[in-house]
């Protein structure tokens, strides 16, 4: 019976019984106590058999500390976040990237009268260009360099869509050849850089291109797009100006001939060239008459006692001094448009004919606006000589100092500073993040 027992235990394997030690001593003393040799039947517990793949799976991971854990995590996370995009980034630049080529144009949009906007004082000490046409058409020719119909005349010019869509550019930056108007226009952004400086108002333009000879024809290319733009901003200026001038001497003409037209009219229809002239002799008219009744009357009051009133000289004195009194007082009646008291004239004449101060006054208020409008006219016409002149003084053209030229070495990609940037960059991340990662696990705990 004693034998029983170890044969017993021995055809069970480690495996199969899993018993405690403290329950294999207390069911041996109760057997030893009792005098009775027996088998003792072990209780087997029964496992999952994934239960202990999994054991044996993560056994490694278990020996391992918390801090082991957490710096195998980063140490992995360092090599597939900074090491792996790193290597594959410096691959691709060294081993993959094609040569792009570029060409630096240099040039500045200056006046006839040679100052440029941005050259004066108060921009060299702000760093400001002032406001002015030179400033507003250099923001526009760097616009139009970069815009769309540069980008089309380009294509049809130079024929960049198949330049930029080669095969034997890297897939990064070849063209796909079927893209729209929009997507190359936004590639040929990316292939030309325009900076424009303030205090000197120079203009720099970088064309790229994967061929030294493409590269230098493109440039001269935009350079001579650039110059026609100028050119036809400053033909427009320069018309706009002298049309505001013409425009203003046509309004003046016409207004004189308009005036000179009433002129016309008002002499034809009063039947006298000038009333100013007509009220001169009025005047001096009634003057003549009054110095004749100051002599008739000298004669009267000479007479007066020495002769008889009923004398044939007094009655014709007193007579002569009647009608000199009635015609100074009709002349005065005409004058200011009182009718007289003998006037022979009928209602038509009456109305045909008016007082000579209501056509002085006319007369008058005429001359004033042709004077007026002749003044005028003088100004315009001599504003218009003023813009033609101003014009011609302001015309604008491109004066360039870095003409283009054929690059012989590529510029483009920066090979080596690509790919430090690139690991920088990529280690800078990565540090943030394990940092607020381990601020965020502190914080919990």
């Amino acid at each position: 019976m004693q034998s029983e027992m170890p044969s017993q235990s021995s055809s069970d394997t480690p495996s199969q019984v899993t018993a405690k030690p403290h329950e294999l001593q207390e069911k041996a003393a109760k057997s030893l106590t009792k005098g009775n040799v027996s088998v003792v039947e072990l209780p087997i517990e029964k496992k999952k058999p994934n239960a202990a793949n999994q054991n044996k799976r993560f056994r490694f991971l278990q020996k391992l500390r918390p801090q082991q854990l957490r710096r195998g995590i980063l140490a992995l996370s360092f090599a597939l976040l900074v090491l792996l995009p790193s290597l594959l980034g410096t691959t691709y630049f060294f081993l993959i990237a094609s040569d792009r080529y570029s060409s630096t144009l240099g040039f500045s949009v200056r006046g006839m009268d040679g100052t440029s906007a941005g050259g004066d004082f108060l921009g060299a000490l702000t760093g400001l260009a002032s406001v002015g046409t030179t400033t507003t058409d250099s923001f526009i020719l760097m616009d139009y360099l970069q815009g769309r119909e540069v980008v089309e005349r380009l294509v049809k010019d130079e024929g960049i869509l198949n330049h930029y869509s080669n095969d034997q550019i890297d897939f990064l930056y070849r063209l796909d050849g079927n893209q729209t108007i929009e997507t190359l226009i936004g590639y040929w952004q990316g292939m030309i850089t325009t900076s424009f400086d303030n205090t000197s108002t120079i203009i720099e333009v970088e064309v790229q291109a994967f061929t030294p000879e493409m590269t230098e024809r493109i440039a001269k290319r935009v350079l001579s797009y650039g110059a026609e733009l100028v050119n036809t901003l400053s033909q427009n200026a320069r018309k706009d100006a002298v049309k505001f001038a013409e425009e203003e001497v046509r309004r003046s003409e016409l207004r004189l001939k308009m005036i000179r037209m009433r002129m016309k009219e008002f002499r034809s229809a009063e039947s006298s060239i000038d009333p100013t002239k007509n009220a001169e002799m009025q005047i001096e008219l009634i003057a003549g008459l009054e110095k004749q009744l100051l002599d008739t009357r000298s004669r009267l009051a000479t007479l007066n006692g020495a002769i008889d009133e009923s004398s044939p000289t007094i009655r014709q004195l007193r007579k002569q001094e009647e009608v000199l009194i009635e015609q100074i007082f009709n002349k005065r009646d005409e004058i200011s448009g009182k009718g007289p008291a003998s006037t022979l004239r009928n209602s038509d004449e009456n109305d045909r004919f008016s007082s000579l101060s209501a056509l002085l006054a006319d007369y008058e208020e005429l001359v004033v606006e042709q004077e007026f409008a002749q003044q005028a006219y003088t100004a315009a016409l001599a504003g218009l000589e003023r813009s033609r002149a101003e014009a011609d003084r302001q015309q604008r053209y491109l004066a360039v100092f870095k003409p283009p030229s054929k690059p012989q070495e590529a510029t483009y990609p920066r090979r080596l500073i690509n790919s430090a940037i690139l690991f920088l960059g990529l280690l800078a991340a990565w540090a943030l993040a394990t940092v607020i990662t381990y601020s965020i696990r502190d914080h919990l705990n």
